[in-house]
Order: C-alpha cells, then sequence, then structure tokens
C-alpha cells in the first residue's frame, strides 16, 4: 500500500547519511590541510621537457648568474635560439625543473623560460648547508615536538643571511634533525609546518634577530656586464644554435612537408594523366 510517510521519512533518513559524509569529508580536509598541500606540485601549461620524452628531476633552487661574458640568456625554449631576456651577473633565476637536452642541462623556472645550467652557481641554501655540515647535523628519530610561537625567526640554515617571523602562534611541530653551531646554540629543523617548508629556529634563542651570520664559501664572481641586444643574440646563435628535427617541433615539420610532397606529387599525377586522356 502507498504510503506517503513512509517515504518522507526514508528520504528525510538518506538526507541526514548524506549530510554526515559532508560533514566527515569537511572534518577530513580541515584536520590535514599540510597533506593536501604537500602533495601538490606544479605542472607547466607547455612542457618542453614532457613533449619531447626527456628525463626531469625537480630541482626548486635559485641559481644565481656569473658568467665570463657578465650576463646570461633566458630562452623561450631549449630548442631555440630564441630569447625572453637576460640576466647579469648576480641575479637570481629560480629553476624547479631541470633537465638535458642537446648536450646541456636546462632549468626551467614556473614561468616556463629556460636557462642553461653552466655560467651559473647554486644559491647557498638548506641543501648547501645540510651538504656541508652534514657530519654534525643529528636526525631526530623519536617523535618529540617543538612548540612553534608567533614571531619565532626561522631562516633556511642556521646563519643566513635573511630571516623571516614565523606568522602562526603555539603550533606544535616535528623536528627532524637538530644542529649545534659554534656557540654551542642549538638549532632544529622542520622540513614542512603549515605551509612553511625547510626552515631552522634556534630553540635556544628563537627571537634574536641580531645573530652572527654565517661566512660561506662561493665561487669567483665575475663582472655583471648589462648587454646591448647584438650581444644578446650573438651568445644566444653561438650557445644555442640548435637542430630542430629531433624535437616534437621538429618531427612536426618533417611530417607537414612530407605531407606537402605526397600531395604536389599526387597534383602531378591527375594533371598528367588528365593530358594524357586529352591526347587519345
Amino acid at each position: 500500500m502507498f504510503n506517503a510517510g513512509n517515504i518522507l521519512s526514508k528520504g528525510a533518513y538518506m538526507k541526514k547519511i548524506i549530510s554526515g559524509i559532508i560533514a566527515v569529508l569537511t572534518l577530513m580536509f580541515i584536520a590535514v590541510p599540510e597533506i593536501a598541500k604537500a602533495d601538490v606540485l606544479w605542472e607547466p601549461q607547455k612542457d618542453f621537457f614532457g613533449d619531447n620524452n626527456i628525463a626531469t628531476t625537480i630541482e626548486k633552487r635559485t641559481y644565481i648568474a656569473n658568467s665570463p661574458n657578465g650576463f646570461i640568456n633566458i630562452y623561450k625554449s631549449p630548442d631555440s635560439s630564441a630569447t625572453v631576456g637576460s640576466l647579469t651577473n648576480g641575479e637570481e633565476f629560480y629553476v624547479y625543473y631541470k633537465g638535458e637536452y642537446n648536450g646541456k642541462l636546462w632549468g626551467m623556472s614556473t614561468d616556463e623560460n629556460y636557462i642553461i645550467l653552466e655560467d651559473v652557481y647554486v644559491k647557498y641554501d638548506h641543501i648547501s648547508f645540510e651538504e656541508e655540515y652534514k657530519d654534525k647535523i643529528v636526525s631526530i628519530s623519536d617523535q618529540s615536538t617543538m612548540e612553534l610561537k608567533k614571531g619565532y625567526i626561522y631562516m633556511s640554515y642556521p646563519g643566513a643571511d635573511a630571516y623571516s617571523e614565523l606568522p602562526f602562534d603555539n603550533k606544535e611541530a616535528y623536528p627532524s634533525a637538530y644542529f649545534i653551531d659554534e656557540n654551542g646554540h642549538e638549532w632544529v629543523y622542520f622540513g614542512y609546518v603549515y605551509g612553511l617548508r625547510n626552515f631552522w629556529v634556534c630553540k635556544d634563542d628563537p627571537y634574536n634577530k641580531d645573530y652572527k651570520i654565517r661566512e660561506i664559501a662561493t665561487p669567483e664572481e665575475h663582472e655583471a656586464v648589462i648587454p646591448t641586444e647584438a650581444e644578446i643574440k650573438a651568445v644566444a646563435k653561438e650557445e644555442n644554435n640548435v637542430k630542430v628535427l629531433g624535437t616534437r617541433r621538429g618531427k612536426l615539420i618533417v611530417i607537414a612537408c612530407i605531407c606537402t610532397a605526397a600531395v604536389a606529387a599526387m597534383a602531378v599525377f591527375f594533371i598528367m594523366r588528365k593530358l594524357n586522356t586529352n591526347e587519345d
């Protein structure tokens, strides 16, 4: 027998179930924002490396121009000598991906521009510090935590030449390593905390802004030169005068040429056939 009350009660029951599922999913996203953010990787819109099956690695490091020419070129693509600008020595370029093409190692920025990773050097960062002081950095294997407070000074490595202040307050975080500096101060390292990645905090004196800046070794720096358009083009022609036949663009050009030749050959064939028919 038709029973409107049963239908309404079932509808209300299903509505409660759906509401409960939505509530649970909402709580999950609120509870683990770090996980959602940590898994996100930037993907380029125009991926030269991917289009040409070139193996790449994620770099996420800053490079500094240091060429004997006084500048380096920024390219639109590794398969072209067309440039989109230049960097004078001392200027920085952030590399997200790097890959090898035409015998050269290339770095790509999130602006989808490219530089050749030759007349450059890596800006000293947390990776550089780890490599230099690997014998003094101790991993933390247990689940010990440290409460991070707003205003704590953090930086890419102990004694860096720049620092920032933590924007959040009273957050329990898990350090993964510690380091005792030359003055006996303990520093702790965090890989990821609420959107911040790869930073150090001085556990003994976290508010100190007058810390001693660490001396770091840098390569011999060449003089900076502001290039003319002619100089930029000359260097581009010399260092990136590539043949495009091995790339996707080159293959498309070859295919287009073959198709054009085939169409032309067919046209000639039919014209000659028509002429022979008329003669007969």
